[in-house]
């Protein structure tokens, strides 16, 4: 069994949790999950089966949509509603000032993970360590916001803004930064993850439709990879390909789909003139 399913994730389940209960389902020891998502939020959490786990790296950097609720007038040591408030205002902005602060946010930039994040600290979850009353100094991240906006104003001190961002993108920083040059406090109280890559909250499955539907809900192993180019090799190149010998690379950058006589051999690249199949997924299909 290869592929991947979109899962539609349930506040309060954890990302681990989720891949234990497919499992269980599917009767399928290899499984992952493409980028986690906390036990708060809801939405798209991508699924790997088999020998999808292995296009991993290729896949969890692709470009996410979230909808956010921040609410201002108080922040917690979590950013979010789940940790103990930590400091308050009176300051709640008008949608006016919060779209203008907003448009200063696109763009890439170094973002500073909360304190309770799983971000790795001398081989330790920042988390575990703010837990323990640990405040340890995290180093800033490269991130890309690609829009951001807001959407409507839930109540007096609560608004939903949608965010498209990279991977890597703490959205729980991004009410505390906002917040800060509107010279106030806020944290997220509410997160649904609307898209991760190609994966969109419209076609994904809940919990109990998985379990219903078993691997009537699996993804072909080709569906994350519809935009990747194709390259096609002479069939004398096959046994080249099957016994990874080295070739030269016809094409120039990116990843390519490479086929020889037909059959998917994986994602390759071109490394130094040569031809390297960084994801070999021959027998995937």
């Amino acid at each position: 069994m290869n592929g991947f399913i979109n899962v539609l994730k349930p506040v309060g389940a954890t990302a681990s949790d989720v891949v234990v209960c497919l499992k269980h389902i599917l009767r399928e020891r290899k499984i992952g999950h493409l980028g986690t998502l906390d036990p708060g939020a809801s939405g798209v959490l991508p699924i790997a089966v088999g020998q999808g786990t292995r296009l991993f790296d290729f896949l969890t950097n692709k470009v996410k949509k979230y909808r956010a609720f921040f609410t201002f007038g108080k922040t917690t040591d979590t950013l979010d509603s789940y940790g103990t408030v930590t400091a308050k205002s009176s300051i709640i902005p008008t949608d006016k000032q919060i779209s203008a602060v907003l448009k200063g946010f696109v763009g890439e930039f170094d973002q500073l993970p909360p304190q309770y994040s799983a971000k790795s600290v001398g081989g330790v979850r920042a988390y575990e360590l703010a837990r323990n009353g640990i405040e340890v100094k995290l180093t800033p991240r490269k991130i890309t916001i690609y829009d951001i906006s807001l959407v409507e104003r839930k109540n007096a001190d609560t608004v939903a803004i949608d965010i498209v961002c990279g991977g890597g993108t703490y959205i729980r920083s991004i009410a505390r930064d906002v917040a800060e040059q509107l010279g106030t406090v806020a944290y997220m109280s509410g997160l649904i993850r609307l898209q991760s890559g190609c994966f969109n909250i419209e076609n994904a499955y809940t919990l109990d439709e998985v379990r219903e539907m078993k691997e009537r809900c699996l993804l072909d192993i080709m569906y994350p990879l519809q935009d990747v180019a194709e390259h096609h090799f002479q069939d004398a190149l096959y046994a080249d390909l099957e016994c990874g010998r080295k070739l030269k690379c016809p094409f120039d950058d990116g990843f390519r789909k490479i086929y020889c006589k037909g059959v998917f051999f994986g994602l390759g690249q071109n490394v130094d003139g040569i031809l390297k199949i960084s994801y070999y997924l021959k027998n995937a299909l």
